[in-house]
């Protein structure tokens, strides 16, 4: 069989993708792949109280009886999970949404505000009211107001009604959380 200079060139072409194809797709894989990576182990913390414990928050969500629960976290981190449940006197798990909030620091502000000023870092529902059990949160480096630092936050909670409800909030960190009473 004689190879003609379009065969040459086809074959050069198929070697050529096939080199391509290696460096492209085969290597990350080898070159990713290593012990020393280190994976962030996250601790649950939990904490459960009956909405009549809880402080009642002016800033009400949807307009119904709002709590507010404070924690704390002890380091900065990269990335939390948060979960709340809602469970009423019946028993049954009820719709709950909640507002992720950090405390801004104002000690660099020249007129200090009487109380502490929250900003909203996430929330477990959209404009349309479709509502995610959990939410996992992960510092945003570009924004100071969503980063994940040492310092107190804040979950707003709803139920939406004013019964008796009792709260669980599932906190996942690699840091310790320390809740406040």
């Amino acid at each position: 069989m004689k190879l003609y200079p379009k065969h040459i060139i086809d074959l050069q072409n198929s070697i050529a993708f096939l080199i391509l194809f290696y460096i492209i797709v085969i290597s990350p894989f080898f070159s990713c792949s290593s012990s020393v990576i280190k994976k962030e182990t996250t601790q649950e913390y939990i904490f459960t109280a009956e909405s009549n414990i809880l402080a009642k928050s002016k800033e009400r969500i949807d307009n119904t009886a709002t709590y507010e629960v404070y924690f704390q976290l002890t380091d900065t981190t990269q990335c939390i999970e948060i979960s709340v449940i809602a469970i009423d006197t019946y028993n049954k798990r009820v719709r709950c949404g909640y507002i992720f909030e950090a405390e801004v620091d104002t000690s660099r502000f020249p007129k200090k505000p009487v109380k502490p000023v929250y900003s909203e870092i996430a929330k477990n529902f959209d404009v349309n009211w479709r509502f995610q059990s959990n939410i996992v949160f992960c510092s945003d480096e570009t924004d100071p107001l969503k980063r994940l630092n040492k310092g107190n936050y804040r979950l707003k909670i709803t139920a939406f009604s004013d019964k008796m409800f009792t709260f669980t909030i599932q906190i996942k960190s690699s840091v310790p959380v320390a809740f406040k009473k």
